[in-house]
């Protein structure tokens, strides 16, 4: 691969440390999910109070970059002028970013709060299938996923942008630390080091969000038409979504992407439709969701310290830390992607995009999905916490669907929705992590097709390894473990990365855009 001009010092690590957890996990799947476990286990006991305070940290300087001068600034300079329109940017934003796990989590999460499945509601002394749990269930949802972890995608795509475009920075999320580190942030080490972690970090994410398809496949395969999930049935369902993200990606950003995520979005808006008029929950839905949001607001400083002392581990560590660790893992690289989609446009608009339309998107699809489930836990008319509860977290959306009108045309194009989704999101995931590890790129370069392809090899087989052999009593412990793992050692970089973005944009001085380095100039580069 030397004629690629790759990146050894990044590749390779990276690479040898998903490719060595592939083979353990084929050996001995116990003792993968064992070392996972235990990190996952230390992050919770000993970083918990970092998770809640980067995440606080990260919601208010979304707040002030929006509201301040600095909003005006556009991304590239003043004469720079925007690629894509405004509604295919916002699909193409919202369809990379969340990949399919929200719509299963619009089910499972809100249902499981609201009966305190695995004990959700102790810490707070709060009784299951009550009113109180109703607002709880709705109001924790939308905690987890709206405005807060939306953040990371905001911050990280204005401050890259603005180190690429406007300071003519190279590819190299070390770059982003230049205004707090001077020009030890361009040694060819410590870029390394910084980008083989986030380079890692995404990877085993992406392997996390295929695992999550995975496991949903098989549990519509398994409820809806009897078919057990068995290993080959699994390894299928991984050629196939692998087979699709790297099509995609090998297409470039233009094709791929572009074209996934306009379908995938208009899927979106049309099963949000089907839901909200078939269900009978809207009124419903409507009622819950606003409630939650008071309900919310309310118990807001709690919630956003809470460190496990009082919300529990039920809650803290399997939910919260989990979310956010998650959130950590996949915000550096895509917002390398969000920060590419967002030249020519002003940071502001680049805030409203990447984080105030998803995170009202995602208040809307909670609001309907999720108060749809609420709606038919509280009055029987599907009993889907006993159906989450014996089958895991994957089974809550097949059981929904199958109450539905319509449901054998609406589960399978539920199906193929989260199927477009996760390519959609892979797809991107795949084209950054590529291009950071070959030399002389700039942002918004496609990596060779070969560093592409033996990405998107790797992390299937690595997916399919860990929903196979070490899924858990929920699923995907696996995968959650894992993901956790990664996101815990991030953190520091993240750290970081916030304070240098503070300095850059408050106390620093503007900067005009600057030349590209010349060949062998580029952070990084060995």
């Amino acid at each position: 691969m030397d004629k690629l001009k790759l990146r050894k010092s990044v590749f390779f690590p990276a690479f040898s440390a998903v490719l060595v957890s592939g083979i353990v996990g084929l050996v001995n799947n116990k003792l993968l999910i064992s070392w996972f476990k235990a990190a996952f286990n230390w992050a919770y006991a000993h970083m918990s109070w970092l998770y809640q305070l980067i995440v606080v940290v990260l919601f208010l300087l979304c707040c002030v970059l929006m509201v301040s001068k600095v909003g005006r600034i556009r991304i590239g300079g003043e004469n720079a002028k925007p690629k894509h329109g405004f509604w295919t940017w916002f699909a193409m934003s919202l369809t990379g970013g969340i990949g399919a796990s929200i719509v299963s989590s619009s089910i499972a999460q809100p249902v499981v709060f609201l009966e305190s499945i695995w004990g959700e509601l102790d810490g707070y002394q709060i009784v299951p299938g009550s009113v109180e749990a109703v607002l709880f269930a709705m109001g924790r949802s939308l905690h987890e996923w709206t405005f807060f972890p939306y953040a990371f995608f905001g911050v990280f795509a204005v401050s890259i942008a603005y180190t690429c475009f406007n300071k003519g920075k190279a590819l190299s999320l070390s770059s982003t630390l230049e205004p707090l580190i001077g020009r030890l942030s361009s040694k060819p080490g410590l870029s390394s080091v910084i980008d083989v972690i986030a380079v890692l970090a995404l990877a085993l994410a992406i392997v996390g969000t295929l695992g999550t398809f995975i496991g949903l496949a098989t549990t519509c395969f398994r409820t809806v038409y009897g078919i057990a999930p068995t290993p080959a049935l699994m390894f299928f369902i991984m050629l196939l979504t692998t087979a699709l993200y790297l099509g995609s990606s090998l297409s470039g950003v233009e094709r791929g992407i572009r074209f996934f995520s306009r379908l995938n979005f208009w899927f979106y808006m049309l099963l949000l439709s089907i839901i909200l008029l078939l269900s009978g929950s809207f009124v419903f839905s409507l009622n819950t969701t606003t409630s939650s949001i008071g309900y919310w607001l309310q118990h807001l400083p709690t919630w956003a310290f809470d460190t496990g002392m009082e919300g529990g581990p039920a809650l803290i560590q399997e939910w919260t830390v989990y979310n956010w660790a998650f959130w950590m893992a996949f915000a550096p690289v895509t917002g390398v992607f969000l920060a590419q989609l967002s030249y020519g446009h002003t940071i502001r608009e680049s805030l409203f995009i990447n984080w105030l339309m998803p995170s009202f998107f995602a208040m809307l699809w909670f609001g309907i999905f999720g108060g749809c489930a609420l709606n038919w836990q509280l009055h029987g008319i599907a009993d889907l916490a006993a159906v989450i509860r014996q089958g895991g977290t994957y089974t809550g959306i097949w059981a929904l669907l199958q109450n539905l009108p319509f449901s054998g045309v609406l589960i399978p194009v539920t199906l193929f929705i989260m199927l477009i989704s996760f390519t959609t999101s892979a797809d991107n995931s795949i084209t950054v992590i590529s291009a950071l590890c070959i030399r002389d790129r700039r942002i918004g370069d496609e990596a060779p097709w070969a560093v592409k392809l033996t990405w998107g090899l790797v992390i299937g087989l690595l997916s399919f390894l860990l929903m196979a052999y070490a899924s858990g009593s929920k699923g995907n412990d696996g995968v959650r473990y894992m993901v956790v793992t990664i996101g815990s050692i991030l953190s520091s970089y993240i750290v970081l990365h916030i304070v240098a973005t503070v300095k850059m944009f408050f106390f620093d001085r503007r900067h005009a855009p600057e030349p590209a380095p010349k060949s062998g100039d580029s952070a990084g580069e060995v």
